[in-house]
């Protein structure tokens, strides 16, 4: 061959063994860029399930993963995994996913959670010969998923709750209603037997905590608003306490401290109840399957000298106490050291969250092996000096006026009406609204006022009050529901509702509102006081 052609060939080569390494290089610089690039981890496994090669992730997260198998490096076990994709894999010799949580938990209390993708690694006969391990961590992801779940769950346990208050409280209705009609009617005949009109409190004060009952879990499933009344606890305190002792082992001896005298707060009674059931349930948790005590303390005190007078409330119990390391994460939420299938963790961050929300704050004194004690702060809204209070419910007031009264509970229907009847107003009562509105036909003149429930099968009462204000624009309407979350502000002002309250009403309720449109100073009748407990 002649030298020039040898020369040519030898350059021709050249330039091909140099496009090939350039090539190989520009191929080996896009792999080092996606691996490097790569968030998560990335793992070569040989045919024993030995990893060969780590991605940088991986070494960070694990300064040994070389040569051990897949369940050491994720699972920190020494048994392979049935659901494995790394094993699944092997066996199918095809792409496989899963995701798989690891049974280790970070620093957060949560337990990690892995989206893992399996990809063979096949020889020239089509064998695997090893794995390709990707796999993200989506512990977050996942956790907001479940959040979300719950969320929805709430939702439905709201929807739910809603019904169930509506018919609830028609119920409590005529139980309220009638109780302070025989009071009253006892009090303008004379009677003066007072064991009689305590045992009616009673009653009415049940009936008021029935009511509560639902509120309660209204405001669980988050569907109506916080109330902030000026008050006393205490009677929240024992009334939680009857329920936790018909809650808890007998193995648990419950001792109660509380000062009935210690001042007032501004709060919603609801968020009592559940700063102190979460409490007195942490509390109980503590000492799950021993012998112990839990301790509620109700009483004034002094804090840190600045002159404000603070209420106190604890919960101890001599359960097996937190770890001190532990004490400054106990109110972040999802933080909990019970077992994944016994606490949300969010328990005692929203007892934090609404103790600082009125001002106050939480000191907890805890001690591994001998318990734990909760003190919550709140700032007391008014100082007392008077030994015992009376409450009075005021004067009722009567007035005159012609009714139309809607409401497709019949019972409803008749103890409202008696109850306006007995305030001097004149009274229709209707159990569909059809026939009210054909009644209100004939002469809309002849009525004063149109009182009409919400929820009723033929017309909601936003329906039959729009029907009215457009035959009549100047009616007053007042709309009584059993559950506020069915119906917004702007939808009743837009049909033409000019005041709106919840069941069960008491008298002095009733009687204020309908004698802002009715009501006369001649009209004013006389109520029983009665003491409160």
């Amino acid at each position: 061959m002649p030298p020039s052609l040898i020369k040519e060939r030898k350059t021709l080569e050249s330039n091909q063994r140099k496009k090939v390494l350039d090539a190989l290089f520009e191929s080996e610089a896009q792999k080092k860029a996606i691996v490097e690039g790569f968030s998560g981890i990335l793992i070569l496994f040989d045919r024993d399930m030995k990893a060969q090669w780590v991605n940088e992730v991986t070494k960070k997260r694990h300064t040994d993963a070389i040569g051990k198998s897949c369940h050491d490096i994720f699972c920190s076990q020494s048994e392979k995994c049935v659901s494995c994709a790394f094993q699944q894999c092997m066996h199918s010799g095809k792409i496989e996913s899963s995701v798989q949580k690891t049974g280790v938990f970070g620093v957060d209390g949560d337990e990690l959670v892995f989206d893992i993708t399996a990809s063979p690694v096949k020889d020239r006969d089509g064998n695997v010969s090893g794995i390709i391990g990707i796999a993200q961590n989506v512990t977050e992801q996942y956790r907001l998923e479940k959040q979300l779940r719950h969320t929805q769950k709430m939702e439905a346990i709201g929807t739910l709750a809603g019904g169930v208050a509506h018919d609830f409280n028609n119920v409590l209705t005529p139980i309220m209603g009638y109780t302070e009609i025989i009071r009253l009617k006892m009090k303008q005949d004379g009677f003066t037997d007072q064991v009689v009109f305590d045992y009616l409190a009673e009653i009415l004060k049940a009936a008021k905590r029935a009511k509560s009952l639902v509120e309660q879990v209204l405001t669980f499933s988050r569907s109506i608003e916080k109330r902030e009344v000026l008050q006393y606890i205490h009677p929240i305190v024992k009334e939680v306490m009857k329920l936790m002792r018909a809650t808890l082992p007998s193995t648990i001896v419950i001792q109660e401290n509380i000062d009935e005298h210690c001042g007032r707060v501004s709060i919603d009674p609801v968020q009592i109840h559940q700063v102190l059931i979460n409490l007195c349930t942490n509390a109980s948790h503590a000492m799950a399957g021993q012998h112990g005590m839990l301790k509620v303390t109700l009483g004034l005190t002094a804090h840190s000298g600045d002159g404000k007078d603070w209420l106190e409330l604890s919960v101890a119990d001599t359960g097996r106490g937190i770890d001190e390391k532990l004490l400054d994460r106990i109110f972040e939420p999802y933080f909990t050291t019970k077992e994944k299938t016994s606490g949300t963790g969010m328990g005692l961050a929203m007892v934090h969250g609404i103790v600082s929300r009125q001002g106050g704050f939480i000191k907890v004194e805890s001690e591994v092996g001998k318990g734990s004690n909760f003190r919550v702060f709140l700032p007391v809204a008014q100082k007392e000096t008077a030994i015992e209070q009376i409450v009075s419910l005021g004067d009722l007031q009567g007035g005159s006026g012609k009714i139309l009264l809607v409401d497709d509970e019949e019972q409803v229907v008749q103890v409202t009406g008696e109850i306006l009847r007995s305030l001097g107003y004149s009274v229709v009562g209707k159990t569909s609204p059809r026939e009210a509105i054909e009644l209100f036909l004939l002469d809309p003149q002849q009525f004063d006022m149109l009182i009409t429930d919400l929820t009723m099968a033929d017309l909601t009462g936003l329906e039959l009050s729009e029907k009215v204000k457009s035959l009549r624009p100047d009616i007053p309407i007042i709309l009584i529901t059993g559950y506020s979350d069915q119906v917004s502000k702007d939808a009743a002002v837009e049909a033409g509702i000019n005041e709106y309250c919840m069941k069960p009403i008491s008298m002095r309720e009733l009687s204020i509102i309908v004698g802002k449109f009715l009501g006369s100073v001649e009209g004013t009748l006389p109520l029983q006081r009665y003491r409160s407990n």
